[in-house]
């Protein structure tokens, strides 16, 4: 997991290299002040069967103390990650940094000393 911010509000992300798109908790929608682009679809993914999901517009997010960047996401509901995540001891999460934010980026994960570095 990752502390971020999202048009300035914080958030905390699950590092999911396995995740194809990055997302974001659809109650979290308005806290962040995520627009909405294009028609709603039906996502795969963890879950059972389909779910509903919306595209964002690009919004600005900054990790750590230096990287400021901007990222679209994928609006879907996240109760059922959550709800895994506290039954394991975790913490829950607001949303996802996916595969599409590591390739943009050119992340490097070293994961022997837990940093991400983009």
């Amino acid at each position: 997991m990752c502390k971020a911010r999202i048009n300035g509000k914080s958030a905390v992300l699950l590092v999911d290299t396995g995740a194809s798109n990055s997302c974001i908790h659809n109650a979290m929608q308005n806290h962040f002040g995520l627009q909405v682009k294009g028609d709603p679809f039906d996502a795969a993914g963890a879950s059972d069967g389909k779910m509903q999901a919306v595209m964002t517009a690009q919004c600005e997010i900054h990790l750590g103390r230096s990287f400021k960047g901007k990222q679209a996401f994928v609006l879907l509901d996240l109760n059922h990650v959550n709800t895994t995540l506290v039954s394991q001891g975790a913490s829950e999460i607001d949303g996802i940094l996916g595969a599409d934010f590591f390739k943009k980026n050119k992340a490097v994960i070293d994961y022997a000393q837990r940093k991400l570095f983009l």
